[in-house]
Protein backbone atom coordinates (compact mmCIF):
# COMPACT_ATOMS: atom_id res chain seq x y z
CA UNK A 1 0.00 0.00 0.00
CA UNK A 2 1.11 3.55 -0.65
CA UNK A 3 0.22 6.75 1.18
CA UNK A 4 -0.29 10.01 -0.64
CA UNK A 5 -2.32 13.17 -0.39
CA UNK A 6 -3.11 13.00 -4.11
CA UNK A 7 -6.69 11.81 -4.44
CA UNK A 8 -6.17 10.86 -8.10
CA UNK A 9 -4.47 7.63 -6.98
CA UNK A 10 -7.01 5.23 -5.52
CA UNK A 11 -4.22 3.25 -3.84
CA UNK A 12 -2.94 6.28 -1.94
CA UNK A 13 -4.27 7.75 1.31
CA UNK A 14 -4.21 11.42 2.41
CA UNK A 15 -1.67 12.62 4.97
CA UNK A 16 -2.90 15.12 7.55
CA UNK A 17 0.34 16.77 8.60
CA UNK A 18 -0.11 20.56 8.93
CA UNK A 19 2.29 22.62 6.85
CA UNK A 20 3.86 25.79 8.21
CA UNK A 21 3.24 29.31 6.93
CA UNK A 22 4.41 30.02 3.41
CA UNK A 23 7.85 31.58 3.12
CA UNK A 24 9.14 32.39 -0.35
CA UNK A 25 12.86 32.19 0.36
CA UNK A 26 14.23 32.04 -3.16
CA UNK A 27 13.39 32.28 -6.82
CA UNK A 28 14.29 28.73 -7.86
CA UNK A 29 10.85 28.03 -9.29
CA UNK A 30 11.62 29.16 -12.83
CA UNK A 31 13.71 27.14 -15.23
CA UNK A 32 15.96 30.16 -15.91
CA UNK A 33 17.04 30.28 -12.24
CA UNK A 34 17.83 26.57 -11.99
CA UNK A 35 21.31 25.17 -11.74
CA UNK A 36 22.34 22.11 -13.76
CA UNK A 37 21.57 19.74 -10.88
CA UNK A 38 18.25 21.43 -10.13
CA UNK A 39 17.34 21.16 -13.82
CA UNK A 40 18.21 17.45 -13.74
CA UNK A 41 15.74 16.84 -10.91
CA UNK A 42 13.07 19.10 -12.46
CA UNK A 43 10.04 16.93 -13.27
CA UNK A 44 11.76 13.78 -11.96
CA UNK A 45 10.25 11.12 -9.68
CA UNK A 46 12.59 9.80 -6.97
CA UNK A 47 12.39 6.60 -4.91
CA UNK A 48 14.25 7.09 -1.60
CA UNK A 49 14.86 4.33 0.91
CA UNK A 50 16.13 4.99 4.43
CA UNK A 51 14.29 8.31 4.61
CA UNK A 52 13.76 7.90 8.36
CA UNK A 53 17.52 7.62 8.96
CA UNK A 54 20.02 10.44 9.45
CA UNK A 55 21.34 10.66 5.89
CA UNK A 56 17.89 9.85 4.44
CA UNK A 57 16.38 12.76 6.40
CA UNK A 58 18.98 15.11 4.93
CA UNK A 59 18.50 13.86 1.37
CA UNK A 60 14.71 14.18 1.56
CA UNK A 61 14.87 17.65 3.10
CA UNK A 62 17.43 18.95 0.59
CA UNK A 63 15.60 17.59 -2.44
CA UNK A 64 12.30 19.21 -1.44
CA UNK A 65 13.84 22.51 -0.37
CA UNK A 66 16.49 23.02 -3.06
CA UNK A 67 15.23 20.93 -6.00
CA UNK A 68 11.71 22.31 -5.78
CA UNK A 69 10.94 21.21 -9.34
CA UNK A 70 11.06 17.54 -8.37
CA UNK A 71 7.77 15.93 -9.34
CA UNK A 72 7.41 13.24 -6.66
CA UNK A 73 9.46 11.52 -3.97
CA UNK A 74 8.39 8.04 -2.88
CA UNK A 75 9.83 7.10 0.52
CA UNK A 76 9.90 3.56 1.90
CA UNK A 77 8.38 3.42 5.40
CA UNK A 78 8.09 0.40 7.71
CA UNK A 79 6.40 -0.21 11.02
CA UNK A 80 8.64 0.31 14.05
CA UNK A 81 8.17 0.02 17.81
CA UNK A 82 4.42 -0.35 17.59
CA UNK A 83 3.94 2.57 15.20
CA UNK A 84 2.27 1.77 11.92
CA UNK A 85 3.76 3.21 8.74
CA UNK A 86 1.23 6.03 8.48
CA UNK A 87 2.18 7.28 11.96
CA UNK A 88 5.90 7.12 11.18
CA UNK A 89 5.27 9.09 8.00
CA UNK A 90 3.52 11.81 9.98
CA UNK A 91 6.17 11.85 12.70
CA UNK A 92 8.96 12.08 10.13
CA UNK A 93 8.42 15.80 9.58
CA UNK A 94 8.28 16.79 13.26
CA UNK A 95 12.07 16.90 13.53
CA UNK A 96 13.87 20.29 13.56
CA UNK A 97 15.75 19.24 10.42
CA UNK A 98 12.57 19.84 8.37
CA UNK A 99 11.64 23.26 9.76
CA UNK A 100 13.43 25.29 7.06
CA UNK A 101 12.01 23.05 4.34
CA UNK A 102 8.47 23.54 5.66
CA UNK A 103 8.90 27.32 5.66
CA UNK A 104 10.35 27.48 2.16
CA UNK A 105 8.16 24.77 0.64
CA UNK A 106 4.85 24.80 2.57
CA UNK A 107 3.22 22.46 0.05
CA UNK A 108 5.91 19.82 0.52
CA UNK A 109 3.40 17.04 1.23
CA UNK A 110 2.09 17.28 -2.31
CA UNK A 111 5.43 15.93 -3.50
CA UNK A 112 5.99 13.13 -0.96
CA UNK A 113 4.32 9.71 -0.89
CA UNK A 114 5.00 6.96 1.66
CA UNK A 115 5.44 3.47 0.27
CA UNK A 116 4.65 0.90 2.94
CA UNK A 117 7.33 -1.78 3.02
CA UNK A 118 10.19 -3.36 4.92
CA UNK A 119 13.74 -4.14 3.83
CA UNK A 120 13.61 -7.34 5.89
CA UNK A 121 10.81 -8.75 3.72
CA UNK A 122 10.94 -10.29 0.23
CA UNK A 123 10.52 -7.69 -2.51
CA UNK A 124 10.92 -5.04 0.20
CA UNK A 125 7.42 -5.90 1.47
CA UNK A 126 5.90 -3.73 -1.29
CA UNK A 127 2.55 -4.85 -2.71
CA UNK A 128 2.28 -5.60 -6.42
CA UNK A 129 0.14 -2.58 -7.32
CA UNK A 130 2.57 -0.13 -5.71
CA UNK A 131 5.53 -1.96 -7.23
CA UNK A 132 4.05 -1.44 -10.70
CA UNK A 133 3.57 2.27 -9.97
CA UNK A 134 7.23 2.58 -8.99
CA UNK A 135 8.43 0.71 -12.06
CA UNK A 136 6.42 3.02 -14.29
CA UNK A 137 7.03 6.38 -12.63
CA UNK A 138 10.46 6.37 -10.94
CA UNK A 139 13.40 8.08 -12.67
CA UNK A 140 15.97 8.20 -9.86
CA UNK A 141 16.64 5.66 -7.08
CA UNK A 142 18.54 6.74 -3.95
CA UNK A 143 19.15 3.66 -1.79
CA UNK A 144 20.07 4.84 1.70
CA UNK A 145 18.39 2.09 3.76
CA UNK A 146 20.72 -0.06 5.86
CA UNK A 147 21.20 -1.41 9.33
CA UNK A 148 24.20 0.51 10.65
CA UNK A 149 24.45 -1.33 13.98
CA UNK A 150 27.96 -2.71 14.16
CA UNK A 151 26.86 -5.73 16.22
CA UNK A 152 23.71 -6.48 14.21
CA UNK A 153 22.79 -10.17 14.02
CA UNK A 154 24.23 -11.53 10.80
CA UNK A 155 20.90 -12.82 9.53
CA UNK A 156 19.28 -9.38 9.81
CA UNK A 157 22.33 -7.60 8.39
CA UNK A 158 22.24 -9.90 5.36
CA UNK A 159 18.54 -9.28 4.75
CA UNK A 160 18.73 -5.50 5.01
CA UNK A 161 22.17 -4.71 3.62
CA UNK A 162 22.39 -7.35 0.88
CA UNK A 163 19.06 -8.93 -0.06
CA UNK A 164 17.14 -5.64 0.03
CA UNK A 165 19.72 -4.18 -2.37
CA UNK A 166 19.24 -7.17 -4.66
CA UNK A 167 15.48 -6.54 -4.64
CA UNK A 168 16.03 -2.84 -5.37
CA UNK A 169 18.25 -3.71 -8.33
CA UNK A 170 15.79 -6.28 -9.69
CA UNK A 171 13.00 -3.72 -9.47
CA UNK A 172 15.17 -1.07 -11.11
CA UNK A 173 15.89 -3.36 -14.05
CA UNK A 174 12.19 -3.05 -14.86
CA UNK A 175 11.98 0.72 -14.46
CA UNK A 176 11.30 1.96 -17.96
CA UNK A 177 12.45 5.52 -17.29
CA UNK A 178 15.37 5.05 -14.90
CA UNK A 179 18.05 7.72 -15.22
CA UNK A 180 20.25 7.07 -12.15
CA UNK A 181 20.60 4.69 -9.21
CA UNK A 182 22.77 5.68 -6.22
CA UNK A 183 23.69 3.09 -3.59
CA UNK A 184 25.09 4.38 -0.29
CA UNK A 185 27.79 2.09 1.08
CA UNK A 186 30.64 2.92 3.49
CA UNK A 187 34.31 3.73 3.04
CA UNK A 188 35.07 0.95 5.53
CA UNK A 189 33.38 -1.79 3.51
CA UNK A 190 36.75 -2.75 2.06
CA UNK A 191 39.08 -1.94 4.96
CA UNK A 192 39.66 -5.59 5.88
CA UNK A 193 43.13 -6.73 4.92
CA UNK A 194 44.13 -3.53 3.12
CA UNK A 195 45.33 -0.07 4.11
CA UNK A 196 44.68 1.64 0.75
CA UNK A 197 41.12 1.80 -0.60
CA UNK A 198 40.62 2.89 -4.20
CA UNK A 199 37.38 3.88 -5.88
CA UNK A 200 36.99 0.42 -7.42
CA UNK A 201 34.96 -2.72 -6.83
CA UNK A 202 36.77 -5.33 -4.76
CA UNK A 203 36.06 -9.03 -4.92
CA UNK A 204 33.73 -9.95 -2.01
CA UNK A 205 34.54 -12.94 0.21
CA UNK A 206 31.28 -14.66 -0.76
CA UNK A 207 28.32 -13.88 -2.97
CA UNK A 208 25.18 -12.46 -1.41
CA UNK A 209 23.12 -15.45 -2.57
CA UNK A 210 25.51 -17.96 -1.02
CA UNK A 211 25.68 -16.08 2.28
CA UNK A 212 21.87 -15.81 2.34
CA UNK A 213 21.55 -19.57 1.80
CA UNK A 214 24.11 -20.20 4.53
CA UNK A 215 22.41 -18.10 7.21
CA UNK A 216 19.02 -19.54 6.27
CA UNK A 217 20.35 -23.03 6.94
CA UNK A 218 21.46 -22.15 10.50
CA UNK A 219 19.57 -21.16 13.63
CA UNK A 220 20.11 -17.78 15.30
CA UNK A 221 22.15 -19.07 18.24
CA UNK A 222 24.54 -20.98 16.02
CA UNK A 223 24.96 -17.96 13.73
CA UNK A 224 25.93 -15.83 16.73
CA UNK A 225 28.54 -18.38 17.80
CA UNK A 226 30.17 -18.67 14.37
CA UNK A 227 29.90 -15.01 13.31
CA UNK A 228 33.36 -14.04 14.70
CA UNK A 229 35.03 -16.73 12.59
CA UNK A 230 32.98 -15.75 9.53
CA UNK A 231 33.99 -12.10 9.85
CA UNK A 232 37.69 -12.94 9.61
CA UNK A 233 39.39 -9.54 9.12
CA UNK A 234 36.20 -7.50 8.95
CA UNK A 235 35.51 -5.57 12.15
CA UNK A 236 31.75 -6.20 12.26
CA UNK A 237 28.73 -7.51 10.37
CA UNK A 238 27.96 -4.03 9.03
CA UNK A 239 31.26 -3.63 7.17
CA UNK A 240 31.25 -7.19 5.86
CA UNK A 241 27.70 -7.15 4.52
CA UNK A 242 28.30 -3.75 2.93
CA UNK A 243 31.35 -5.20 1.13
CA UNK A 244 29.31 -8.13 -0.16
CA UNK A 245 26.49 -5.78 -1.17
CA UNK A 246 28.84 -3.84 -3.46
CA UNK A 247 29.54 -7.09 -5.31
CA UNK A 248 25.81 -7.55 -5.92
CA UNK A 249 25.79 -4.34 -7.95
CA UNK A 250 28.00 -5.96 -10.59
CA UNK A 251 25.67 -8.96 -10.70
CA UNK A 252 22.13 -7.62 -10.30
CA UNK A 253 22.84 -4.06 -11.40
CA UNK A 254 24.54 -4.90 -14.68
CA UNK A 255 23.39 -2.57 -17.42
CA UNK A 256 21.93 0.01 -15.03
CA UNK A 257 22.99 3.69 -14.72
CA UNK A 258 24.33 3.08 -11.24
CA UNK A 259 26.99 4.38 -8.87
CA UNK A 260 28.16 3.93 -5.27
CA UNK A 261 28.74 6.53 -2.57
CA UNK A 262 31.19 5.48 0.15
CA UNK A 263 31.18 7.97 3.06
CA UNK A 264 33.56 7.60 6.00
CA UNK A 265 32.32 8.19 9.58
CA UNK A 266 29.30 10.48 9.27
CA UNK A 267 28.87 13.17 11.93
CA UNK A 268 26.69 16.25 12.52
CA UNK A 269 25.85 18.68 9.74
CA UNK A 270 28.04 21.66 8.94
CA UNK A 271 25.49 24.17 7.65
CA UNK A 272 22.35 22.63 6.19
CA UNK A 273 19.59 22.73 6.99
CA UNK A 274 20.55 23.22 10.65
CA UNK A 275 24.14 23.69 11.81
CA UNK A 276 25.31 20.84 14.02
CA UNK A 277 22.16 18.74 13.60
CA UNK A 278 22.50 15.08 14.53
CA UNK A 279 19.94 12.47 15.60
CA UNK A 280 22.06 9.43 16.46
CA UNK A 281 24.98 8.46 18.67
CA UNK A 282 26.92 6.22 16.32
CA UNK A 283 30.72 6.39 16.08
CA UNK A 284 32.48 9.64 17.00
CA UNK A 285 29.18 11.29 17.97
CA UNK A 286 28.79 8.82 20.82
CA UNK A 287 32.28 9.70 22.05
CA UNK A 288 31.49 13.42 22.19
CA UNK A 289 28.07 12.88 23.79
CA UNK A 290 29.50 10.62 26.50
CA UNK A 291 32.34 13.04 27.14
CA UNK A 292 29.89 15.94 27.28
CA UNK A 293 27.94 14.37 30.14
CA UNK A 294 31.14 13.50 31.98
CA UNK A 295 30.87 9.72 31.58
CA UNK A 296 33.64 8.99 29.07
CA UNK A 297 36.93 10.21 30.51
CA UNK A 298 39.33 7.97 28.60
CA UNK A 299 39.31 6.39 25.15
CA UNK A 300 41.35 3.72 23.43
CA UNK A 301 42.68 5.74 20.49
CA UNK A 302 45.96 6.69 18.88
CA UNK A 303 46.07 10.50 18.86
CA UNK A 304 48.27 10.44 15.75
CA UNK A 305 45.95 8.28 13.63
CA UNK A 306 43.40 9.85 11.28
CA UNK A 307 39.81 10.35 12.39
CA UNK A 308 38.14 10.21 8.98
CA UNK A 309 34.88 12.02 9.63
CA UNK A 310 32.50 13.71 7.20
CA UNK A 311 29.58 16.08 7.95
CA UNK A 312 26.14 14.67 7.19
CA UNK A 313 25.13 17.45 4.80
CA UNK A 314 28.28 16.87 2.74
CA UNK A 315 27.15 13.26 2.27
CA UNK A 316 23.57 14.12 1.29
CA UNK A 317 24.79 16.80 -1.14
CA UNK A 318 27.23 14.34 -2.70
CA UNK A 319 24.46 11.74 -3.10
CA UNK A 320 22.20 14.21 -4.89
CA UNK A 321 25.04 15.47 -7.11
CA UNK A 322 26.29 11.98 -7.93
CA UNK A 323 22.92 11.00 -9.45
CA UNK A 324 23.34 13.89 -11.90
CA UNK A 325 26.91 12.78 -12.69
CA UNK A 326 25.93 9.11 -13.09
CA UNK A 327 23.20 10.07 -15.55
CA UNK A 328 25.61 12.18 -17.60
CA UNK A 329 28.17 9.39 -17.74
CA UNK A 330 25.43 6.93 -18.67
CA UNK A 331 24.35 9.16 -21.55
CA UNK A 332 27.94 9.47 -22.76
CA UNK A 333 28.35 5.71 -22.58
CA UNK A 334 25.20 5.11 -24.62
CA UNK A 335 26.26 7.68 -27.22
CA UNK A 336 29.61 5.93 -27.60
CA UNK A 337 28.39 2.33 -27.38
CA UNK A 338 24.85 2.44 -28.71
CA UNK A 339 22.54 -0.10 -27.08
CA UNK A 340 25.38 -2.06 -25.45
CA UNK A 341 24.77 -1.42 -21.75
CA UNK A 342 26.51 -4.49 -20.38
CA UNK A 343 30.03 -3.02 -20.43
CA UNK A 344 29.09 0.14 -18.51
CA UNK A 345 31.43 0.62 -15.53
CA UNK A 346 29.64 2.03 -12.45
CA UNK A 347 31.42 4.88 -10.67
CA UNK A 348 32.38 4.75 -6.99
CA UNK A 349 32.79 7.95 -4.97
CA UNK A 350 34.75 7.83 -1.70
CA UNK A 351 33.38 10.71 0.40
CA UNK A 352 36.16 11.19 2.95
CA UNK A 353 38.11 13.93 4.68
CA UNK A 354 41.50 12.28 5.13
CA UNK A 355 42.81 12.80 1.60
CA UNK A 356 42.27 16.57 1.38
CA UNK A 357 41.70 17.80 4.95
CA UNK A 358 43.07 15.22 7.41
CA UNK A 359 42.18 15.37 11.09
CA UNK A 360 43.84 13.25 13.79
CA UNK A 361 42.09 11.74 16.80
CA UNK A 362 44.24 14.00 18.97
CA UNK A 363 42.91 17.05 17.12
CA UNK A 364 39.38 15.64 17.26
CA UNK A 365 39.69 15.35 21.03
CA UNK A 366 41.23 18.82 21.42
CA UNK A 367 38.52 20.56 19.40
CA UNK A 368 35.73 18.84 21.30
CA UNK A 369 37.36 19.54 24.66
CA UNK A 370 37.94 23.18 23.74
CA UNK A 371 34.35 23.92 22.75
CA UNK A 372 32.81 21.48 25.21
CA UNK A 373 34.39 23.29 28.14
CA UNK A 374 33.02 26.59 26.84
CA UNK A 375 29.44 25.31 26.93
CA UNK A 376 29.35 22.45 29.48
CA UNK A 377 26.10 20.61 30.03
CA UNK A 378 24.18 20.99 33.25
CA UNK A 379 23.52 17.25 32.96
CA UNK A 380 27.23 16.38 33.28
CA UNK A 381 28.14 14.32 36.32
CA UNK A 382 31.85 15.20 36.15
CA UNK A 383 33.91 17.96 34.50
CA UNK A 384 34.80 17.29 30.87
CA UNK A 385 38.05 15.42 30.23
CA UNK A 386 39.17 12.83 27.68
CA UNK A 387 42.47 10.98 27.91
CA UNK A 388 43.49 9.09 24.75
CA UNK A 389 45.65 6.00 25.01
CA UNK A 390 46.83 3.75 22.17
CA UNK A 391 48.09 1.16 24.66
CA UNK A 392 45.25 -1.20 25.56
CA UNK A 393 46.74 -2.12 28.92
CA UNK A 394 47.14 1.53 29.85
CA UNK A 395 43.57 2.15 28.65
CA UNK A 396 42.26 -0.61 30.93
CA UNK A 397 44.07 0.92 33.90
CA UNK A 398 42.62 4.35 33.07
CA UNK A 399 39.14 2.80 32.79
CA UNK A 400 39.53 1.26 36.21
CA UNK A 401 40.48 4.47 37.99
CA UNK A 402 38.45 6.98 35.93
CA UNK A 403 35.32 4.90 35.30
CA UNK A 404 34.96 1.78 37.43
CA UNK A 405 36.10 3.06 40.85
CA UNK A 406 33.91 6.21 40.77
CA UNK A 407 30.98 4.13 39.48
CA UNK A 408 31.30 1.65 42.36
CA UNK A 409 31.36 4.50 44.87
CA UNK A 410 28.39 6.33 43.34
CA UNK A 411 26.32 3.16 43.00
CA UNK A 412 27.11 2.22 46.61
CA UNK A 413 25.94 5.64 47.80
CA UNK A 414 22.82 5.26 45.66
CA UNK A 415 21.97 1.97 47.40
CA UNK A 416 22.49 3.54 50.81
CA UNK A 417 20.00 6.30 49.98
CA UNK A 418 17.42 3.94 48.48
CA UNK A 419 18.04 4.88 44.87
CA UNK A 420 18.67 2.48 41.98
CA UNK A 421 22.39 2.05 41.13
CA UNK A 422 22.90 2.86 37.44
CA UNK A 423 26.45 3.96 36.77
CA UNK A 424 28.09 0.54 36.40
CA UNK A 425 25.44 -0.56 33.92
CA UNK A 426 26.04 2.61 31.90
CA UNK A 427 29.78 1.98 31.87
CA UNK A 428 29.33 -1.62 30.70
CA UNK A 429 27.47 -0.35 27.64
CA UNK A 430 29.98 2.45 27.10
CA UNK A 431 32.97 0.11 27.31
CA UNK A 432 31.36 -2.17 24.74
CA UNK A 433 30.90 0.85 22.50
CA UNK A 434 34.55 1.88 23.08
CA UNK A 435 35.76 -1.59 22.12
CA UNK A 436 33.83 -1.40 18.84
CA UNK A 437 35.12 2.04 17.85
CA UNK A 438 38.72 1.26 18.86
CA UNK A 439 39.13 -0.65 15.57
CA UNK A 440 38.81 2.69 13.78
CA UNK A 441 40.56 4.88 16.35
CA UNK A 442 43.77 2.84 16.53
CA UNK A 443 44.56 2.74 12.81
CA UNK A 444 44.22 4.73 9.59
CA UNK A 445 43.51 4.01 5.95
CA UNK A 446 44.33 5.82 2.75
CA UNK A 447 41.13 6.46 0.82
CA UNK A 448 41.59 7.71 -2.72
CA UNK A 449 38.83 10.08 -3.81
CA UNK A 450 39.67 11.06 -7.40
CA UNK A 451 36.10 10.47 -8.60
CA UNK A 452 34.69 12.62 -5.83
CA UNK A 453 37.11 15.46 -6.53
CA UNK A 454 36.34 15.18 -10.23
CA UNK A 455 32.62 15.44 -9.47
CA UNK A 456 33.19 18.54 -7.33
CA UNK A 457 35.15 20.16 -10.15
CA UNK A 458 32.37 19.43 -12.66
CA UNK A 459 29.83 21.43 -10.71
CA UNK A 460 28.99 24.95 -11.78
CA UNK A 461 29.64 27.77 -9.31
CA UNK A 462 25.95 27.79 -8.43
CA UNK A 463 25.85 24.03 -7.84
CA UNK A 464 29.04 24.21 -5.78
CA UNK A 465 27.21 26.67 -3.55
CA UNK A 466 23.92 24.75 -3.47
CA UNK A 467 25.40 21.26 -3.05
CA UNK A 468 28.55 21.76 -1.00
CA UNK A 469 30.69 18.69 -0.31
CA UNK A 470 34.29 19.82 -0.94
CA UNK A 471 35.94 18.84 2.34
CA UNK A 472 39.13 20.71 1.45
CA UNK A 473 37.25 23.96 2.10
CA UNK A 474 36.00 22.87 5.53
CA UNK A 475 37.42 24.77 8.52
CA UNK A 476 37.61 22.23 11.34
CA UNK A 477 37.77 24.85 14.08
CA UNK A 478 34.54 26.47 12.87
CA UNK A 479 32.94 23.10 12.27
CA UNK A 480 33.55 21.78 15.79
CA UNK A 481 31.88 24.82 17.34
CA UNK A 482 28.71 23.69 15.58
CA UNK A 483 29.40 20.02 16.22
CA UNK A 484 29.67 20.36 20.00
CA UNK A 485 26.71 22.72 20.21
CA UNK A 486 24.58 20.37 18.08
CA UNK A 487 25.30 17.37 20.29
CA UNK A 488 24.45 19.45 23.35
CA UNK A 489 21.13 20.55 21.84
CA UNK A 490 19.97 17.50 19.88
CA UNK A 491 21.52 14.52 21.71
CA UNK A 492 21.98 15.63 25.33
CA UNK A 493 18.84 17.80 25.02
CA UNK A 494 20.32 20.67 27.02
CA UNK A 495 19.33 24.21 26.05
CA UNK A 496 21.73 27.15 26.03
CA UNK A 497 20.08 28.96 28.93
CA UNK A 498 21.67 26.42 31.31
CA UNK A 499 25.26 27.30 30.32
CA UNK A 500 25.97 29.84 33.13
CA UNK A 501 24.77 27.42 35.82
CA UNK A 502 26.60 24.52 34.15
CA UNK A 503 29.88 26.48 34.17
CA UNK A 504 29.50 26.94 37.95
CA UNK A 505 28.60 23.31 38.52
CA UNK A 506 31.44 22.16 36.30
CA UNK A 507 33.83 23.28 39.03
CA UNK A 508 32.19 20.93 41.51
CA UNK A 509 32.00 17.16 41.61
CA UNK A 510 29.03 14.91 41.04
CA UNK A 511 25.83 16.27 39.51
CA UNK A 512 22.62 14.72 38.18
CA UNK A 513 23.96 11.17 38.13
CA UNK A 514 20.58 9.59 37.56
CA UNK A 515 19.64 11.63 34.51
CA UNK A 516 23.06 11.35 32.90
CA UNK A 517 23.28 7.60 33.33
CA UNK A 518 19.82 7.18 31.79
CA UNK A 519 21.03 9.25 28.84
CA UNK A 520 24.11 7.06 28.51
CA UNK A 521 22.05 3.88 28.83
CA UNK A 522 19.89 4.89 25.87
CA UNK A 523 22.84 6.15 23.85
CA UNK A 524 25.10 3.14 24.12
CA UNK A 525 22.27 0.64 23.77
CA UNK A 526 21.71 2.17 20.32
CA UNK A 527 25.33 2.55 19.30
CA UNK A 528 27.10 -0.52 20.59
Amino acid sequence: MCLNNNSNNTNLMPADIAAMDNFDANSQNTIHDMSEIQSFYDGMTVFLTGATGFVGNLILEKLIRTCSGVKKIYVLIREKKGKISEERFKDLFNDPVFELMKKQQPNYLEKISAVIGDCCLPNLGIDEQTMNILKTEVNIVLHSAATVRFDEHLRKAVKINIIALQDMLKMSQEMSNLKAFVHISTAYSNCAGRKVVDEVFYKPPISGDNLFQLVNSLDDDYIERVTPSMLKEWPNTYAMTKAIAEGEILTYGKGLPIGVIRPSMIVATDDEPVSGWINNVYGPTGVVAATGIGLMRCMCADPNQIADIIPGDFVSNAVIASAWDIHNQWKNHKNANGSNKENYSPKIYNIVSSSSNPLTWGEFSSYNMKFGQNIPSIKAIWPIMLRLSKNKNEYLILCFFLHIVPAIIIDFLAKLTGRKPQLMDAYKKMHKFSEVISYFSLQSWTFHDDNTRSLANKLSKLDQSLFKFDVAKLNWNEYFKKHVLGIRLYIIKDTMDTVPEAVKRNKNGLRRVGHSTRTADIAFKKSA
